[in-house]
């Protein structure tokens, strides 16, 4: 029983337990509807693209002039030179040496306008910036106005790093697409408060098409690396590559993505020549051409993992040159190599899987002049530049509504661990005392049992074996005696069965005292088929037990009152059946518990018994059971005793 006490608190503490880790869900709503918008939000970052690596570039961005206050006013401004329908601005924030973002202002402000004044300026997004140290971008909608000038104004700077007494704002890159193609690139740039600290700082790196963000690209395991020259031992070596794109084009754009091969991993920008040229033509052999660009006389910064775009205003031309006249250093030298030649016509990336011929090309499984054009490079398959900024940007503020949700969270869970504390401490004493009133009615009914168990063992012993003990005083003093002073053979042979009963039901009851408040139902089956061997000692007997559970432990009084009546049913066999064998089955069913006891004698009538009292006394400890005792005569003879009891 102090077991089962013990069980109970501890089940109770367990309890407890379980309820202060849960109960901040329990008592508030709030948290699971944030647990459940958080999760949302990561199914939503799954859709994003992933967030590039930073890439160090010579040319940073732009750089505002110093400010006294946070509060000043600086902007800049784009002219695209032309009026277009815009349908996004994105900015992406600077960065140093891979870093973060530097001098992204706190809070900033995006307008368009038809003239340079912004006379008519229209507005399209006011901003407080949540994370302004991520490099991530900021993508703005325009719904399809039409302007020619965009102006950045940061109206909360950011502080100087390592002198806080002095304030800026700086951007990596400022892109207007319209029809899919950055029109901001190589645009007319105003600043009339800026820095030039090249290469770093300077206002035109702001549309210069290179942002520490990389290439638009998805990461892939292909072995396409691009095309490869061969290999010079001397930097001043002429080297070209064409693409023909298969008859005249409108080219709008030509971007040049660098090569990054698995074997350099920390060589990026591998191959990009130091001086060269491109060129457009109508004629394969470059009779007639247009100069696109042309650095043939001053170096130009490698580019790293970032692309490299010239504009063009709507130029007709079929083929693409680019001619490399200062080689770019391998290891003791030279060579020129490109991941991606791209010609845009619109949103379209014309040169996709044209045809390339070079000077000369290096012959490996991934370097290939049909590489150059194969919609790979920088280790991952291109992407559409303004759906990947776009993306990033998305990603930016899921990860802001992810912080601003986690931030909710722990203050939800504060307030509710405050709600729950005093409830916490009821609880506590509540629980304690739930046990201590369980133990200290365990405890009275526990002396209620054995006050009852004192009893009933009284009324056994005056009932059994005072009756027995009676009946042979009676016995001997009223029975005359033979000539020689003894008593009748046989009277002394009733004494002898009455003496012996009186000893078995004495004997029994030493055994359940012995036995303690909750013996086994094995050790019950192992009794009672004692009891029988020792009853039915003469006679041919079977006992079968069906079901039976022997580690259950039941209470003593269900022991006691099942055993006497198997005892005082084989009695009545023994006296009154004169059967040659008996059948004795004790069932465990999911309906309770079955005794039976079938003998083939000559059988007995219940309605009219004979002389005694062990049918009443074995219907009476059957009731004390809550059970029934059932009694019928075979018709070929034999009687069949039942009872049937619940489960203890």
């Amino acid at each position: 029983m102090n077991a089962f006490y013990s069980r109970c608190a501890a089940a109770v503490i367990a309890l407890l337990l379980c309820r202060s880790a849960s109960a901040q869900t329990w008592l508030s709503s709030g948290i699971h509807k944030i647990e459940s918008q958080i999760l949302e939000v990561g199914r939503e970052l799954e859709q994003c693209p992933v967030i590039p690596s930073i890439q160090v570039t010579s040319n940073a961005g732009f750089h505002s002039g110093f400010a006294p206050r946070m509060d000043s006013a600086r902007w800049v401004q784009v002219d695209l030179g032309e009026e277009y329908t815009i349908d996004s601005v994105v900015v992406v924030p600077a960065s140093i040496n891979g870093a973060g973002a530097y001098g992204f202002p706190n809070k900033f402000r995006i307008e368009t306008s038809r003239d340079a004044l912004l006379s008519e300026p229209e507005l399209l997004v006011e901003t407080t910036v949540e994370d302004p140290s991520s490099i991530l971008p900021h993508f703005v909608t325009t719904g399809g106005r039409r302007a020619r000038y965009v102006r950045f104004t940061a109206l909360s700077l950011a502080p100087q790093p390592r002198l806080n007494s002095r304030f800026i704002f700086c951007l990596g890159e400022l892109l207007v697409f319209s029809g899919g193609r950055n029109v901001a690139l190589q645009g007319a740039v105003l600043a009339p408060n800026s820095v030039e600290t090249l290469p770093t700082w300077s206002p035109k790196h702001l549309v210069d098409g290179s942002y520490a963000l990389g290439i638009p690209a998805l990461p892939i395991g292909s072995a396409s690396n691009g095309w490869h020259s061969q290999i010079f031992q001397q930097p001043n070596t002429e080297v070209w590559v064409q693409v023909d794109l298969g008859g005249p084009r409108t080219l709008d754009e030509i971007r040049l993505i660098p090569a990054h091969p698995r074997d350099y991993p920390d060589r990026t920008g591998f191959g990009f020549p130091l001086r060269f040229k491109i060129e457009t033509s109508l004629s394969e052999n470059f009779s007639e051409s247009s100069m696109v660009f042309d650095c043939r006389h001053a170096d130009f910064a490698n580019p790293g993992d970032t692309k490299v775009a010239f504009p063009l205003a709507s130029h007709a031309a079929r083929f693409i040159r680019m001619t490399a006249v200062k080689l770019w250093e391998r290891s003791s030298d030279f060579v020129f190599a490109l991941g991606e030649l791209e010609a845009y016509e619109g949103r379209e990336n014309i040169a996709r899987a044209a045809r390339v011929v070079a000077s000369d090309s290096t012959n490996h499984v991934s370097w290939k002049p049909e590489l150059l054009v194969d919609g790979i490079g920088g280790a991952g398959m291109l992407l559409d530049e303004e759906t990947w900024l776009q993306g990033l940007s998305q990603r930016r503020l899921l990860l802001a509504k992810r912080e601003l949700f986690t931030r909710w969270q722990i203050e939800e869970a504060k307030q509710v661990q405050a709600r729950t504390g005093g409830l916490s401490v009821g609880f506590v004493v509540l629980t304690f005392g739930v046990i201590g009133l369980l133990v200290l009615r365990g405890r009275a009914l526990r002396r209620r049992e054995l006050e009852i168990l004192r009893q009933q063992i009284s009324r056994d012993l005056h009932d059994d074996v005072g009756s027995n003990l009676c009946s042979i005083r009676l016995m001997a003093e009223m029975s005359g005696t033979t000539e020689d002073g003894r008593l009748p053979a046989e009277v002394l042979s009733e004494i002898s069965l009455m003496a012996e009963a009186g000893t078995e039901s004495l004997r029994d009851m030493v055994w359940l005292l012995k036995e303690g408040g909750q013996p086994k139902i094995g050790i019950l089956v192992e009794k009672m088929r004692s009891v029988a061997g020792a009853l039915l000692l003469n006679m041919d007997w079977s006992f079968r037990s069906e079901g039976v559970p022997a580690e259950v432990v039941a209470p003593l009084s269900f022991h006691r009152d099942l055993l006497f009546i198997l005892r005082e049913a084989l009695h009545n066999v023994v006296k009154h059946a004169g059967a040659p064998s008996v059948d004795i089955q004790l069932r465990w069913t999911v309906a309770g518990v079955e005794l039976s006891v079938a003998d083939t004698g000559r059988g007995f009538d219940p309605n009219h018994p004979s002389g005694g009292d062990g049918i009443e006394n074995m219907r009476y400890r059957a009731g004390q059971l809550r059970g029934t005792l059932l009694m019928e005569r075979h018709s070929n003879g034999g009687t069949h005793l039942v009872v049937k009891i619940p489960k203890p």
